[in-house]
């Protein structure tokens, strides 16, 4: 009787684990071309796209374990241009439990070898992926507990013939709980093109919006660090920044810092520590920056900028840059060290700026790009160039007809003007520089690469011709005070600056001033 009952029991435990088995078995084909079926459709639907699968196996133990190899999706079958989508393996684990229930549970899904192309779109064409009158939530409720892709890459191609496109390769993308009701759990480190650097972000992302795929809202934060920017011609230095970003796909508020320790201008050998913040709107489905406000320091100088940085010309490679600055507690000192080579500037004191910037796309060096046009105040200037800072007080000297009187020495002066930057050459026009007794207006051109100027204008003078000397020279030039008598000063002549930076050269300009024409405004002003 008690072998009976041992064998009856284990009859019955082979019964209740064959039978499951067996059923398994039995229904393998079936379960295959369903979960087949299912997923080619939700692809299908969701992506708009002709769905290639090149082998597509199931195993049902320990659990069910699916694996599709080549799996290609063409947006609406097109065959002209790479796949919207292309993954070479794709990997999911799920108990068949899970998989049965009202919502599907997949536990694990692996991408290996993912490629997204953005098919080329022209401006103000159609959407990549249109609305879809099917509720996808509701027709296919699958939840994954958790999606991981490595060394994947977005391509974004261009609709210009022959034009490369360009790729940013995503390391490590993680994401939880996704699913088409909710938001995503997402952490991604991938590389950005220029200025090269690695890119780590964490938030949050959908749920997905099949009607309007680009408002599509996300929140979270990123770090960017090791940034060259001596990729883009005419800058120097190791950009890292920080912040956190929120909104929808194409209109992402973000916020965040910025910190060079050796920013330099190709113009100039004086790398120096620049601190940025920031407010901006970028449109992530074209990367289109919008800046609402940047603070910018460096030195003691704060300029505030806003602007914008945009793909006007897709037939030319890059962005155009449009901002406008004005300056904050700037020192012109700084600026000077910004912008131009050697060693002490050659003049201090406090600046006003107010100043368009315009940077147009292209490949050649930034400086060559690089167009300005403004107006500028310096007051309390003192040259730092003893010889120089002698020559000034020798003309505050004479323009009061003190030219012996030494007690008005480092005598501050003050300078404004209007310019405008273009080929790395800037053109000064009603140029004012002014110290007690005299006063000039120029017109001129300074060279940046070459520190070339020449300058040409007028130099008037309280005093009388007599009275800017002494002794017999006093006497004689008495003489021809009414040829150089001026309506509102004692003397007015006609002068050059020429010569360069390092080396400036001043004299009387027997032929008149000369000044150069009219700076035009920079590109799409």
């Amino acid at each position: 009787m008690r072998k009976w009952v041992v064998g009856a029991t284990l009859a019955v435990v082979l019964v209740l684990v064959l039978v499951p088995v067996i059923a398994l078995y039995v229904l393998r084909p079936r379960i295959h071309a369903t979960l087949r079926d299912r997923v080619e459709t939700v692809l299908r639907t969701h992506f708009e796209s002709q769905v290639e699968i090149s082998d597509f196996s199931v195993s049902l133990l320990p659990r069910v374990h699916v694996t599709i190899t080549g799996l290609v999706l063409r947006h609406k079958g097109r065959t002209d241009i790479p796949p919207l989508i292309e993954v070479r393996k794709v990997s999911m684990d799920a108990d068949l439990e899970s998989l049965v229930r009202k919502q599907p549970h997949i536990a694990f899904v692996q991408l290996d070898g993912l490629q997204i192309h953005t098919p080329p779109r022209e401006p103000g064409g159609e959407a990549l992926i249109h609305s879809t009158d099917q509720d996808l939530t509701k027709k296919y409720p699958v939840l994954i507990d958790q999606l991981v892709a490595d060394d994947a890459v977005i391509v974004v191609l261009r609709a210009q013939p022959g034009k490369p496109p360009r790729e940013f390769p995503i390391h490590h993308l993680q994401l939880r709980d996704l699913s088409f009701d909710r938001p995503a759990d997402f952490q991604a480190t991938l590389t950005n093109a220029v200025p090269k650097g690695e890119i780590n972000a964490t938030g949050q992302f959908g749920p997905w919006l099949p009607e309007e795929p680009s408002e599509t809202p996300a929140v979270g934060k990123y770090s960017f660090y090791n940034a060259d920017l001596g990729m883009l011609k005419g800058l120097k230095g190791i950009l890292s920044s920080t912040g956190g970003f929120s909104g929808p796909l194409d209109y992402l508020k973000v916020a965040g810092q910025t910190d060079t320790p050796d920013f330099a201008l190709r113009t100039a050998d004086h790398p120096m520590a620049l601190h940025t913040d920031f407010s901006a709107i970028v449109d992530g489905t074209n990367g289109d920056t919008y800046l609402n406000s940047v603070t910018a320091r460096f030195l003691h100088t704060t300029l505030l900028v806003s602007g914008k940085i945009v793909d006007e010309d897709r037939n030319i490679k890059g962005r155009t840059i449009v901002l406008d600055a004005v300056s904050r507690d700037a020192q012109v000192e700084d600026l000077i060290r910004l912008v131009s080579k050697g060693g002490q500037p050659v003049m201090t004191g406090a600046v006003r700026l107010r100043t368009k910037i315009t940077i147009p796309e292209g490949n050649p060096d930034l400086m060559e790009r690089l167009q300005l046009l403004g107006q500028f105040g310096i007051g309390d200037i003192q040259f730092t160039n003893v010889s120089t800072q002698g020559k000034i007080d020798t003309l505050s000297r004479k323009g009061q007809g003190q030219p012996k009187d030494l007690d008005i020495s480092n005598v501050v002066s003050e300078m404004k003007g209007d310019f405008a930057l273009r080929d790395a050459v800037v053109s000064f026009s009603d140029l004012h520089f002014g110290v007690t007794g005299a006063a000039i207006n120029l017109s001129g051109t300074y060279n940046l690469d070459t520190e070339a100027m020449d300058f040409h204008g007028k130099l008037k003078l309280k005093a009388k011709p007599s009275q800017t000397t002494t002794g017999m020279k006093s006497f004689f030039l008495k003489a021809v005070d009414p040829f150089f008598k001026g309506k509102d000063a004692g003397t007015v002549l006609s002068i050059k600056i020429t010569g360069t930076k390092r080396n400036p050269s001043f004299g009387l300009d027997h032929g008149g001033p000369t000044p150069p024409a009219e700076p035009s405004p920079p590109k799409g002003q």
